[in-house]
Formats: C-alpha cells, structure tokens, sequence
C-alpha cells in the first residue's frame, strides 16, 4: 500500500475510533426545568430565577427554562420527583445540604450518590436574628437564657435537620440541654419571616440573603453569624458565633444536582453552562448583594465535596445526638 494511501486509510480510521470524536455531544433538545424543593421567595428559589433569566438573556440556552416548585416533605417530594428522570439531563434540582443531613437524619433513604452532582454554586452563612423591640441584644444572652430556663425561648428555622438546624442546636448544646429539647418551630419558605416578625417565635436562624430585607427595614436585628470571622458591607458590625461561646463554623452552600446515570456528554454540557455562568458580570453583582460567598466547583469537584461535606456533617449531628 501507498504511503499517501496508507496515511489516508489511517487517519479515516481514527476520525471512527477517536473517544473524542466517538463520544456525540449533547445538548438540551426540549424545556429544561430546574426542581426547588422550597416555595417561590426562598433563597432556593431565587437562584433558580437568577439562571433562569441569566440564561434567557444571555442566550446560553436555545431551549425554554422553566421553574418548578415541589414543596413538601422537608425536601423529599422535590427529590423523590427529580428520582423519577434517571438518564435525563432536562432536569436538575438547586440543592442545599438537607441531600446530605435528611439521609444522616434518617428521614430519607437517598443521599449525594443516587443522583448526578453538576456544580457548586456558592455558601451562604447562616444568621440569628431577633425582632428589633426583642430584649435579647446578643447570642450569648440567649444561651444565658436557655441556661435557666431552656422553655423559655423559642427558635424557627426553615427546614427540619439542615444546617440552619445545626444552628439551633449548636446553641442549645451550649447551654448544656438537650438539643431536641429545644423548642423549635419548622416553617416553609417566607412562613420563616412570617414568624418572625409576627413575634411568634423568639429568634430565627436561615441564610443571611433571607434577612436582609428585613434588616435593612428595621424589623430584624442580626445578633450572630457562622463564619468564621466578621463580614464586610452591612454586616461587618455582626459578632460571629464563636465571639459569643458558640463554637461553629457553618456555610450553607448552594448547588446543582441533576437525575441519576447522566452521561458524561451531558455533564459535560453543564459543566460549561455553569462554568461560562459564573464568570459574568451579573453573576458576580448577584452574589455580592445576596451576600453570597461565591465559589464554584464544576461535576467532579463537587462530587468529591460533597462526600467530605457529607463526613464532617455526619460527624456533628452524632456529636449533637441527632443522627440515626
């Protein structure tokens, strides 16, 4: 055989054999949904309409965004949902910790591994907060409280055994009670601030883009955070947790979790949605006035998060008695 016809046959053969060339790209072909497992206003939510719009006018995707709200069930009816879409790339969910600390809990049979991991979005710190005419100026004086008498203050939070729940019962553990002797109220979505300013519970823990409104109006006062050292902007004057006793660090992150068994070409196509999403200017002014910590991890490096993430939280909730 020819050389030249060597070099043809050759090369022919590997444009057939080549991964890379054998391996057909994907992309959405129908509606894309993104699943939240809280009610329109939450924190959740608000994401999944920032990349709806982001990528609506950004162009980044051909095909429509929808939003789908499945409320209920501390997560599990949006997870048990999202379930049912194994092998489907139209479909991905905003996730927070409960995928890790419902599964710790008991409360629910999946966690990370029975699903596709896509992309960390970002942390949130998580702030106590008292109504303004609230005696209570400081965390420190609610452990007091809780001290003497642990019925005499009440928390809420948003979900039952999540991070903000950590919170709670990192504070009542610092009084030296039982944590799931706290009294604490689960409210979903803007029931939370309902609450609140209703004065229908003592004190609230939830991600700090939740309160802002309201401390910018004067209703709230912000009385600790769960960084690990005092923020900049509007809450650079906050104590942080472990300034007042209460050792914890604690960020609730926020990511992208799509269905079961999703090819690598499908993750692929995520990866540089999420990864061209992140580096623009809108994303970056998003994060800053929601008071997000912005960090992004693309499908690997997230799922390797997530099995760290899912240790340490494992770890705390043995320590506070409450894993199962």
């Amino acid at each position: 055989m020819k050389p030249s016809i060597l070099l043809a046959f050759l090369s022919a053969a590997l444009l057939v054999t080549s991964p890379a060339r054998g391996q057909t790209a994907w992309k959405p072909e129908k509606n894309v949904e993104i699943v939240v497992a809280l009610t329109p206003g939450s924190s959740q939510d608000r994401s999944a309409r920032f990349l709806q719009n982001l990528w609506t006018s950004k162009g980044y995707l051909t095909v429509p965004v929808t939003i789908n709200n499945r409320v209920g069930g501390n997560g599990n009816i949006a997870w048990n949902y999202l379930a049912t879409r194994s092998g489907d790339a139209h479909w991905f969910q905003i996730s927070s910790p409960t995928i890790l600390t419902n599964h710790i809990l008991g409360s629910a049979a999946f966690t990370h591994v029975d699903y596709t991991p896509l992309a960390l979005l970002g942390n949130q710190y998580i702030g106590v907060a008292v109504r303004t005419d609230s005696p209570l100026k400081s965390v420190r004086e609610m452990v007091e409280l809780l001290r003497a008498n642990p019925a005499a203050l009440s928390m809420g939070t948003n979900s039952q055994g999540s991070y903000l729940h950590i919170v709670c019962a990192q504070i009542a553990r610092t009084a030296g009670m039982d944590p799931r002797k706290l009294k604490l109220a689960i409210f979903q979505g803007g029931e939370l601030m309902t609450a609140a300013l209703g004065g229908h519970v003592d004190a609230i823990a939830t991600v700090t883009s939740n309160l802002l409104p309201h401390l910018q109006s004067g209703k709230l006062r912000l009385i600790g955070i769960s960084s690990a050292r005092r923020l900049g902007g509007p809450l650079a004057a906050v104590p942080t947790l472990r300034e007042q006793g209460v050792d914890l660090v604690i960020a609730n992150w926020q990511g992208a979790v799509g269905p079961a068994k999703l090819a690598p070409a499908q993750i692929a196509y995520w990866d540089g949605v999420f990864a061209r999403s992140v580096k623009t200017e809108e994303w970056r002014a998003d994060q800053a006035q929601n008071l997000w910590e912005s960090e992004y991890l693309n499908a690997a490096d997230f799922s390797r998060f997530l099995k760290t993430d899912y240790d340490q939280a494992k770890a705390i909730f043995v320590e506070l008695g409450l894993a199962k």
